[in-house]
């Protein structure tokens, strides 16, 4: 069974304002490269044949956050007009930028798509105890600018469970109501020192309680709608959930990647992946990025050239990667959140 291109995931810059401690950008500083895709590259290293048939695109990086792509408006203008109901995520912090800024996207975007504000707290204080650097005032501006102007796209808060506000996450639904957002979005994580002792010690000062950490080593999701808006991906969770279905039935993998779920990851240098998991800067990952380097660059292959590499149907399919191992398993392919990248 092929990789699925229904849903692209797609680093557009990898720059990012933040230093949140738990982001490869702060993990694996190291090897951290600032770059970001361009229009020119959408157009010809993507083209407007395949943006047709590609039903959903979350923009979210690895390391960086795709608002500080410089034609970032741009390549979202141009697919919109090339694809009028694809589905497209924006997945942001939200910071330093001016309210001009604001008002152009409201004009691109549509009822097809969504905003994903990442907050973690209800002011500035609260905010960057994660949110390193974060600029509390742009970001309330950036919020009151959009759902002002543009009541179609729907929008979610999107709040990480951390020790710091897990007694607190009425202030944040309370701030998402004020502003207008039609979902409070609530990320059970797994990055805390009771799964990953050796990583963050036995004694983190960022873990919530117990029942804000999932089972096994992938995170999940908690939605609470606040008004009575349908979601814009309601149509292609239904796909998803036919498409797990046929791996099953076939006996495969249950890999997220041949559902759609994850979506093909493409990095801010040109780089695809499997899916973001397997592109992550740590040690692990390290046999996959050397053939995404030497081998998977839509800069030096097309998009088919790629697919057909014969790397899909051998290396790949042993599924032995650490990534593959510990979050594709059958526990996690069979309940509701298979379908929640």
């Amino acid at each position: 069974m092929d990789i699925s291109l229904v849903h692209w995931h797609i680093e557009v810059s990898s720059i990012c304002t933040l230093k949140c401690p738990r982001c490869p950008r702060a993990e694996v500083p190291e090897t951290l490269l600032n770059n970001q895709l361009t229009l020119k590259f959408f157009k010809e290293q993507i083209g407007e044949a395949r943006i047709k048939q590609i039903k959903k695109i979350s923009f979210c990086g690895d390391d960086g956050d795709p608002i500080y792509a410089k034609e970032f408006l741009e390549i979202c203008e141009w697919i919109k007009k090339v694809n009028p109901t694809i589905h497209l995520v924006i997945i942001t912090n939200g910071s330093y930028k001016k309210r001009a800024w604001w008002i152009k996207l409201s004009v691109i975007l549509n009822g097809y798509d969504e905003i994903q504000w990442s907050i973690d707290g209800w002011d500035q204080e609260s905010n960057e105890k994660y949110r390193v650097n974060c600029n509390w005032e742009s970001i309330v501006q950036g919020i009151k600018t959009f759902t002002a102007l543009n009541n179609v796209t729907y929008t979610t808060v999107a709040t990480i469970v951390f020790a710091f506000n897990q007694d607190h996450l009425d202030d944040i639904k309370e701030f998402a109501e004020e502003h207008s957002i039609d979902c409070l979005q609530l990320t059970r994580s797994t990055k805390f020192g009771s799964v990953y002792p050796d990583a963050y010690g036995t004694d983190d000062p960022l873990e919530p309680h117990a029942s804000w950490i999932p089972e096994g080593h992938r995170f999940d999701r908690r939605q609470y709608e606040l008004n009575d808006r349908v979601r814009p991906d309601e149509l292609l969770k239904a796909h998803f959930f036919t498409k797990r279905q046929q791996v099953l039935d076939q006996g495969e993998y249950p890999a997220l990647c041949y559902v759609g779920t994850k979506g093909i990851y493409l990095k801010a240098n040109g780089e695809l992946y499997p899916c973001c998991w397997t592109a992550n800067r740590y040690d692990h990952n390290k046999d996959i990025i050397e053939v995404a380097q030497s081998r998977f660059n839509l800069n030096n292959r097309t998009l088919d050239e790629i697919l057909e590499d014969d790397w899909w149907q051998t290396d790949f399919k042993k599924f032995d990667n650490l990534e593959c191992r510990t979050k594709c398993t059958k526990e996690n392919f069979t309940v509701e959140f298979v379908t929640e990248w």
